[in-house]
């Protein structure tokens, strides 16, 4: 047996080293990593386990942009641009703008559904109108990457749901996040985009810190549970620019508040004036199919334009299930090993992910517009009299809050599995549904929550729910419905 495991380790051993020196596979884990540097010059402000690999979850959409505005830039796609939704898009779970098979969705939506909801089926709409399939374009990725420097960085999908085989690492994203902004200046502004207002359906941006701490202009959130929560984002402000990357974090708030930490304190220590030459990333050339290539190493344009046009694809390694990572690490797809390739490519929808029609009883609340502004009125006191008509005003309409229509579809949460919701009320129109989760967003714990409203008919009326997800599991859920209603809000926690 002794005889036995010392092969073993010895096998395991070499084959690590094997690997080291070719197409390497970093076994990933949910830990903290992050890194600040500084736009302008290149230089390394702060790190913690920059290099360690970790799941990039969402972030990965950044480099699916990146390849999308290659795309828009050599002229092969526009802004207006329509997109066919294929069935592999339209089954994506569980974060999705909810598109068919066979709809079509402009190229600029398409980014602002990446940029906000973190789209899930829109990541592979992108891929397959640029590749044809989503692991081709996953393997266009991962070239560009290499191109770029992003030596450690390894891609399996267009969006970052889980696969053991899709790593990053702080310092790589990083650079990403520097090299967007050099190469496409006039895209990036699409990172800072605040809502969007799609279907009926308006989706806010996940990045709490956007608009929020001074300077800070983007880029992309991720969440699976094998990375846990990640952000990576940049700053300008007082002719300074920095890039920051943070990794690992067990909630949104620990995750918001370390990074607006960095920001703040990094920012002001940063380069003002030009951008020096040794902050350069070089822009990958393109050969006939405009297919970046690995290289480990930027080259001088010219040859590197020839290792564009003729390098090879990698051989695939030989893929070896290491020891199962701890219960907490373990991707939704149950995958329990670490391997040196893919394990898998998507998940498969829940079972049991069915329309419901929510079930109970409501106190209906009368929601009121004024005639002349269509601003929304105060709402009844809970129990109490319908308020009189304000002038020119249509007669209200009661509405009951809980049985206001079915829900069409299982709702998910920020960016990973599907979750709780809590609705707090629906009014008839997109205002007062958004009054309403302003009043809710007062309360402290909501605030790192996805807030959105959705649109529904009833008996021939267009109503507009006002509701909040992103919840780590019921009872959370309940706890902000218990919390809510200390301020005489009314709510129900759902589960989808």
């Amino acid at each position: 047996m002794l005889r036995l495991r010392a092969v073993l380790v010895a096998f395991l051993v070499i084959l690590g080293l094997g690997l080291g020196t070719g197409q390497a596979a970093f076994a990933a884990e949910r830990a903290y990593a992050g890194i600040v540097v500084d736009a302008k010059s290149g230089k390394t402000l702060y790190e913690s386990a920059a290099d360690a690999s970790r799941y990039p979850a969402s972030v990965t959409k950044v480099m699916t942009l990146y390849v999308l505005f290659e795309e828009m830039k050599a002229g092969r796609l526009s802004l207006g641009s329509r997109m066919t939704v294929s069935k592999h898009a339209a089954a994506a779970v569980p974060t999705k703008l909810g598109l068919g098979a066979g709809k079509t969705i402009t190229v600029e939506d398409a980014i602002k559904a990446l940029v906000t909801l973190s789209a899930n089926d829109i990541a592979r709409v992108i891929a397959e109108a640029i590749s044809g399939t989503e692991s081709a374009f996953a393997e266009r990725m991962t070239k560009t990457a290499r191109a770029l420097g992003m030596s450690r960085t390894t891609y399996k999908n267009a969006s970052g749901l889980p696969d053991s085989g899709q790593v990053t690492t702080a310092r790589d994203q990083a650079r990403l996040g520097a090299a967007i902004y050099e190469h496409f200046p006039d895209y990036y502004k699409y990172f800072q985009t605040r809502s969007f207002t799609y279907g009926g359906h308006t989706y806010g941006n996940h990045n709490r810190l956007l608009g929020a701490v001074p300077g800070v202009d983007g880029i992309k959130t991720g969440y699976i549970r094998a990375s846990g929560y990640n952000l990576l984002t940049a700053a300008r402000k007082d002719d300074r620019h920095i890039v920051v990357v943070g990794f690992g974090f067990d909630t949104g708030t620990s995750r918001n508040a370390k990074v607006e930490a960095l920001v703040r304190k990094y920012l002001p220590k940063a380069r003002s004036g030009t951008y020096l030459a040794t902050a350069r990333i070089p822009v990958p050339g393109s050969g006939s199919a405009g297919i970046a290539v690995a290289a480990a190493q930027p080259a001088p344009i010219p040859e590197f334009r020839r290792l564009y046009e003729t390098a090879p694809l990698p051989a695939p390694t030989l893929a070896v299930a290491a020891a199962p990572l701890p219960q907490p690490l373990t991707p939704p797809t149950g995958i329990a090993a670490v391997n040196a390739v893919a394990a898998a490519s998507d998940v498969p929808s829940p079972a049991g992910a069915r329309p419901f029609e929510v079930i109970g009883a409501w106190v209906g609340t009368s929601f009121r517009f004024d005639g002349n502004t269509g601003a929304p009125l105060p709402p009844a006191a809970i129990g109490g009299p319908t308020p009189p008509m304000a002038v020119g005003e249509a007669p209200n309409t009661t509405i009951d809050l809980l049985t206001s229509g079915a829900v069409s579809a299982v709702e998910q949460t920020d960016e990973g599995e599907i979750g709780w919701i809590v609705q707090i009320g629906a009014a008839p129109s997109q205002s007062g549904a958004e009054s309403l989760l302003a009043d809710a967003a007062r309360h402290d714990r909501i605030g790192e929550l996805r807030r959105y409203v959705e649109r529904f008919e009833r008996n021939g009326q267009v109503f507009f729910r006002a509701r909040i997800a992103g919840f780590a599991g019921r009872e959370e859920a309940r706890a902000i419905c218990e919390a809510l209603k200390q301020v005489n809000m009314s709510c129900l926690a759902m589960q989808g």
